[in-house]
């Protein structure tokens, strides 16, 4: 089995420990913990501050390491949190918008071949900011949103879905980012989810 994890921060393991934006050890990171776990190669193509990809360069260079990738038995996705704090007004309806149109690319390209079974559409976890300052409430409130809204689209295009706001992850100081300890719930819950599919 090879895995293709695209996601933003939380895939890549930023570690909200530092001060320059440096990476958790590749045995603290959910996709190298799940490699362990599962005996699969398990891809890591997270990248710290990744939106969903919409412009024609963007999709492009997707494409690109997609097929640099391929063949690819399952992709796992995972992005919105950026596009999320990125607002000023946070909406998750536009997400969602921004969501559908990267799925339906994704679909057509030829490791995916259409087969919706091959993706794994994750909600990424809640945010936890609120507590710095009222201003913030509005992003924890959307943030509560990904699951029902990507659920909806997962179940439009028959993909496989993840709701990760249910998996008590624990979350570093900012609010944002997983702990070593929730990396590892992360890899122990996608490992659990799998088995049930393959």
């Amino acid at each position: 089995m090879r895995i293709f994890c695209f996601g933003d921060s939380n895939t890549y393991g930023y570690d909200a420990r530092s001060m320059s934006g440096e990476r958790l050890g590749a045995n603290e990171r959910w996709p190298e913990i799940l490699g362990k776990i599962s005996g699969w190669e398990v891809v890591n193509e997270g990248m710290n501050g990744r939106e969903i990809p919409e412009s024609p360069w963007f999709l492009e260079w997707f494409d690109h390491l997609l097929s640099a990738c391929a063949p690819v038995d399952l992709l796992f996705l995972m992005l919105g949190s950026n596009d999320l704090l990125n607002s000023y007004c946070p909406d998750i309806e536009n997400i969602g918008s921004r969501m559908e149109k990267f799925v339906k690319h994704v679909l057509k390209h030829p490791a995916v071949d259409g087969r919706g079974k091959k993706i794994i559409l994750a909600a990424p976890p809640p945010v936890e900011i609120g507590c710095y300052g009222e201003e913030y409430v509005c992003y924890d409130r959307e943030s509560h949103k990904f699951g029902a809204c990507y659920g909806t689209i997962a179940k439009q295009y028959g993909l496989r879905f993840a709701d990760t706001a249910g998996w008590e992850l624990p979350l570093a100081h900012d609010g944002v980012h997983l702990t070593p300890e929730g990396h590892m719930r992360f890899a122990d819950q996608v490992w659990m989810m799998m088995q049930k599919f393959v």
